[in-house]
């Protein structure tokens, strides 16, 4: 009797540390925005893909397919700029000088843009830039972001052409785009766990839920956009203690229901009398971020997107030959964005 009960005894005991193991092995990933730190990044793009043209008005149609190549450097310094009591941050985002080469068509070019100066060059001469194009360079925007890396709160500079995008809401964008990244769970998370977070297409209609799964399950209603994060394990980065969040996922919209005509907040970049429909439209992106826990920041981040999209583009538009008519489609196909971000 006496053995037995030692026996029970020793496999409790056994099944207690195991548990206290698990326990020892998880973590909580959080943010810690603490008033007046500062993070720069480094952000790197380089995109390829095919732009084919058709132009409606011709008979027959005349159709055109160019291959693109773009490569881009820019710094964008984030500044908390206060913390309250439930540790949510409020962050400015400011962006540096932009270098930008491109390749179409069998033409190269670089260019320029310095926010602060309020210029751009091409091939070295300067061009115009309107002042609607510059707000989002020149004056920083602002996120109200939580522990979690939920975003609560956007704020956009006054007179933002982003913000009078009419149809969108543009907050809900912006917080898809930050649940796609960087969301954590609410609980304590071992090596393998997975979690998924997934909204319906935000123009103004109330998004689907995210939630939790240790084997990854699949939403149980199909939204339009899904991203699947993962603890990937721990990994060693200059002397830090790392976590690897391995992350994947799809969006598909058939059609966005936006005007950007010379009467929306996009407006100064459309031809005055032209108007464009865009959709249906594919993106799938994969990549992962290494995340400091003891210091509550992400130090590197890299992504693959993958984007189709067909455009429509319609209107006159007056030109030194008088009216010209022009209703044309432009079809994106294969393009492949390859970003990262690092602390320099």
């Amino acid at each position: 009797m006496f053995t037995r009960i030692l026996a029970v005894s020793l496999a409790l005991l056994l099944a207690l540390v195991a548990c206290a193991q698990e326990d020892a092995d998880r973590i909580l990933l959080r943010y810690q925005w603490n008033a007046g730190d500062e993070i720069i990044w480094q952000i790197a793009s380089e995109t390829t893909g095919t732009v084919v043209t058709r132009d409606l008005t011709k008979d027959p149609v005349a159709e055109t397919s160019a291959e693109i190549w773009t490569s881009a450097t820019m710094p964008m310094t984030l500044t908390v700029d206060s913390s309250d009591a439930q540790g949510n941050g409020t962050i400015a985002y400011y962006v540096g000088i932009i270098e930008m080469d491109m390749a179409a068509g069998g033409q190269q070019h670089y260019m320029r843009i310095d926010p602060q100066a309020r210029t751009m060059t091409m091939d070295g001469e300067e061009m115009p830039l309107p002042e609607q194009s510059m707000l989002w360079m020149t004056e920083p925007m602002r996120m109200v972001t939580s522990p979690r890396g939920e975003l609560l709160e956007l704020q956009l500079p006054e007179g933002s052409p982003l913000g009078g995008m009419a149809g969108l809401d543009l907050t809900q964008w912006m917080r898809l785009s930050q649940q796609w990244q960087m969301v954590f769970p609410e609980e304590p998370v071992p090596e393998g766990y997975s979690w998924y977070t997934s909204m319906a297409v935000p123009f103004g209609g109330e998004g689907a839920g995210g939630g939790e799964a240790g084997e990854a399950e699949a939403p149980k209603v199909a939204p339009a956009a899904t991203m699947v994060l993962t603890h990937a394990g721990r990994e060693t980065v200059n002397g830090v203690d790392c976590v690897r969040v391995e992350m994947v996922g799809a969006m598909d919209i058939d059609e966005l229901p936006l005007s950007l005509g010379q009467g929306s907040g996009m407006g100064a970049m459309m031809p005055e009398g032209l108007e464009m429909r865009m959709g249906p439209m594919h993106v799938s992106v994969a990549g992962s971020f290494l995340f400091d826990p003891a210091a509550g920041e992400v130090v590197s981040t890299q992504a693959r997107l993958l984007i189709d999209l067909d455009q429509r583009m319609t209107g006159t538009v007056e030109t030194p030959d008088g009216a010209q008519t022009v209703d044309m489609e432009i079809f994106i196909r294969d393009m492949l964005v390859e970003t990262t971000a690092s602390r320099p």
